[in-house]
């Protein structure tokens, strides 16, 4: 058991925590959860022995193994091999291995019975250890968190951060703690390798306490949550469906105690007031009076800010934004992907999906131009204005500048009022937006960097993880914004349920090709992934040919519904020119009648105009229905 003992801690001025106290029950799995600079990661780093607290203590059995992955960790710049750095967490068995083999050289010269018992000891041990299958299991953990066979013999330091971060959590894994603090463990993770990693965390005997803002990762794997707010921690049984549910009833509950104490003291105050100058009723004035005084109005603590925010309205661009015909790209001796078709249309919001290393940053850098193909064609409306949220997006804050500069500097011509109540739509309120750029969170830069993009009035957004770092709250802002938004929309993100909220289309990378499948991610992952688990040699014959006639069926039906959205869009696309053309026309002639112009014109000349006039606003009515009608059949498709 851990035991958080009447803990405080302060920084200066701030207090983070003020004597709280909390007990957790071995093997137990809990999620941490609370608004960005609430204390999370602070927390785990004092169960870790990594912060001291400022009064109070942490108290952790003598005998336990905890181990902590941070948000970041230091860049490894170790020349061993990968697969020789994960076996270090084994070191202490290769020892007892390594002793073993002396004291078989060892009988091998003399026989000597307390070398004998020492061997049986040391085999016994190493057996318990699971000895031999040290280097097996790593090579299996390795796997899931997505190195590859080549990666084995490759120098740590090689890897790029995500994938230093991969190490560092694969050797914690391995190192089988008794109590497991993750921070943030999925920042780093394809969707295919955070299943795996769910699937081992479910499997875990230990305590697991861990900081993650995606829930349907802490609903698979928790049963309990801890609130961190307003520093005090609040600890609710079930998994984070559960909490909210919870979370919603007690605020509700606590509503319903400040509206009594309300009514109590409305109560209490009439009183005071109507008998206050009668001497029969001094002596109760005075007891009433005492009696408000004792009362604490108690005043719920509400979590969400429902918070809207509008997009600056953008130029509209052509249709579809991006289009891709046997789309293929090379590194000079290294193919990324081939035979590729997609297409992405005018105000449609797209997921990108599949394992690192298949080329999703790739293909978003060929939609913004950065790269050129190597082969096949990609298309681009006219008139597309891009902007490009990417992984790397720390580097487009100016670090000396305040959070009201920054912002500030992207639209210049907003008064400053309206930089102030953005910046508070997006939690930046009060002081905040005085804060220097450098002391920001990571959630804190992230949104900051989200406002710029949201700013920049384009028509296309590509977003590479928009949602790292981000915590719940921030990610249903950014949701509901990316929701009103009437552009186009590609995003790359590990958060499910993100994408369920946003996405109708999903382009998936399978067998060195992108291809794209109507639906959002959930109905994705229950069909296409299913699909590739149906390859397994196991199934047998009957359930195999079930299956496959399962899967034609849905490919035709999918096939007949993007036949039937290409024919619907392809005469919608006709009646939108059409219905631009006879605007302008009639834009022309309205000008006409009101210019000087008009009183040269014949008697004959006028009447023609007219009767001009009165057939196109008849025809733009007819074919304003019919594009409208055509809409609502793209919806119900």
């Amino acid at each position: 058991m851990i035991q958080l003992a009447d803990i405080s801690l302060n920084f200066g001025p701030q207090i983070l925590f003020d004597h709280i106290s909390l007990s957790i029950a071995p093997s137990k799995h809990l999620g941490l959860v609370g608004q960005n600079g609430s204390g999370k990661s602070t927390l785990l780093k004092m169960i870790a022995g990594m912060q001291e607290p400022s009064e109070g203590s942490v108290v952790i059995p003598r005998s336990w193994n905890v181990a902590y992955l941070p948000q970041e960790i230091a860049y490894n710049r170790s020349p061993k091999p990968l697969l020789k750095e994960a076996l270090s967490v084994f070191e202490h068995i290769f020892n007892i291995e390594e002793r073993m083999r002396s004291i078989e050289h060892q009988l091998s010269l003399k026989a000597d019975a307390e070398l004998l018992h020492e061997y049986d000891h040391l085999q016994e041990r190493f057996h318990r250890l699971n000895g031999y299958q040290a280097e097996a299991k790593t090579k299996e953990v390795l796997s899931g968190l997505g190195f590859r066979e080549k990666d084995l013999g490759r120098p740590v330091a090689e890897f790029s951060g995500g994938w230093q971060m991969r190490i560092a959590l694969a050797k914690l894994l391995l190192d089988e703690p008794d109590c497991l603090l993750l921070d943030e463990p999925t920042n780093h993770l394809d969707l295919e390798t955070l299943v795996w990693l769910e699937n081992l965390l479910s499997r875990f005997r230990g305590m697991l306490i861990m900081v993650s803002h995606d829930r349907y990762f802490l609903d698979k794997l928790v049963r309990g949550i801890i609130e961190v707010e307003n520093g005090r921690l609040t600890l609710y049984p079930g998994n984070y469906t559960d909490y909210e549910v919870r979370k919603e009833e007690r605020l509700e509950h606590e509503f319903a105690m400040m509206r009594n104490q309300e009514r109590k003291i409305l109560h209490v105050q009439q009183f005071i007031e109507r008998f206050r100058y009668k001497a029969s009723k001094a002596r109760q004035v005075q007891s009433r009076i005492r009696q408000l005084s004792k009362i604490t109005l108690h005043e719920p603590e509400v979590l969400k800010r429902h918070i809207r925010f509008r997009f600056a309205p953008a130029e509209r661009s052509g249709d579809p934004v991006a289009a891709a015909k046997g789309l293929a790209f090379s590194y000079p001796g290294t193919p990324v992907f081939s035979n590729t078709d997609f297409e992405i249309r005018r105000g449609e919001k797209a997921a990108l999906v599949g394992p690192n290393g298949v080329g999703k940053s790739t293909l978003m850098k060929l939609i913004t131009g950065e790269l050129k193909p190597s082969g096949g064609t990609l298309k681009t409306g006219y008139n597309l204005k891009i902007a490009y949220f990417a992984q790397q997006h720390l580097e487009q804050l100016d670090l000396s500048k305040t959070v009201l500069e920054e912002i500030w500097s992207a639209s210049p011509e907003l008064p400053r009022n309206e930089i102030r109540a953005l910046l508070g739509r997006f939690l930046f309120s009060g002081e905040d937006v005085d804060k220097a750029v450098s002391v920001l969170s990571g959630g804190e830069k992230s949104r900051l960097v989200l406002m710029k993009l949201l700013l920049s009035k384009a028509n296309f957004l590509i977003l590479d993880e928009p949602t790292n770092h981000l915590d719940m709250q921030s990610k249903e802002i950014l949701a509901e914004a990316l929701d009103e938004f009437e552009g186009s929309v590609l995003i790359v993100s590990h958060d499910r349920f993100f994408l369920d909220m946003l996405v109708g289309k999903v382009i998936y990378f399978r067998n060195g090709a992108a291809r794209e499948f109507l639906g959002n991610y959930s109905e994705f992952e229950e069909r296409i992934l299913a699909e590739v688990q149906d390859d397994s040699p196991q199934r047998s014959a009957e359930n195999l040919n079930e299956r496959k006639t399962q899967k034609r069926r849905e490919a035709e039906e999918r096939q007949a519904r993007y036949r039937a959205l290409k024919d619907i869009r392809e005469e919608s696309d006709k009646l939108d020119k059409k219905i631009r053309g006879l605007d302008k026309r009639r834009q022309e002639l309205d000008a006409l009648f009101i210019s000087p112009e008009f009183r040269g014109l014949s008697i004959r000349e006028m009447h023609e105009r007219g009767q001009e006039h009165e057939k196109i606003s008849r025809e733009l009515k007819q074919l304003e229905d019919r594009w409208l009608e055509l809409q609502e059949k793209i919806e119900s498709l």
